[in-house]
């Protein structure tokens, strides 16, 4: 049997821990952190700013694949530490059950102070009298290079980043008159 367990990171750091959730597919069920029994399926438990949540028992690792683009579309392929929250004795090291790891989405997502870093490369492109649709058209075209590099950028501050800078130009500019 399969299994798809998700590690999602609940701390209290979202803006620069954003690349830290996991999705796994194993051969032993997750673990419950309070009581150590095995679950199929729910809520496992928080511990060290890690939630673990099970998602489902499947036949094969296709249907397991299958189910995880259902539940969580998007994915890549991982390859960095984990934690064994996996139900296998205690003579068993649960790596041996680790059959594949992926994160969330097509992209790696940058944090809050790396995607301000790239929109920085962009400020010359910004003057005191840029529109609100000009930022939002380079807004798209930082996202779409971003992309192509294979990443995402924060975008819950992209646009404030950028308004940002346009406002200092335009604070610069009356400070002038």
């Amino acid at each position: 049997m399969y299994y798809i367990i998700e590690s999602e990171y609940v701390g209290p750091n979202p803006d620069e821990m954003v690349d830290e959730d996991r999705i796994l597919i194993t051969t032993a069920p997750a673990l419950v952190n309070t009581n150590q029994e095995p679950r199929i399926s729910g809520w496992c438990g928080t511990t060290n700013d890690i939630s673990i949540t099970a998602h489902g028992e499947y036949r094969t690792r296709a249907e397991a694949e299958k189910a995880m683009s259902d539940i969580f579309g998007d994915v890549r392929s991982s390859n960095v530490e984990w934690e064994p929250w996996l139900a296998v004795d205690s003579d068993e090291d649960p790596a041996d059950h680790l059959v594949a790891m992926y994160r969330p989405g097509a992209c790696q997502p940058l944090s809050r102070s790396a995607t301000e870093d790239w929109v920085s490369t962009a400020f010359d492109q910004i003057q005191a009298d840029t529109t609100d649709e000009q930022l939002e058209e380079l807004e798209e075209e930082l996202e779409a290079e971003a992309n192509e590099q294979g990443m995402t950028l924060y975008r819950e501050s992209l646009g404030s980043f950028l308004e940002r800078k346009r406002d200092e130009l335009r604070d610069e500019l009356e400070e002038a008159e």
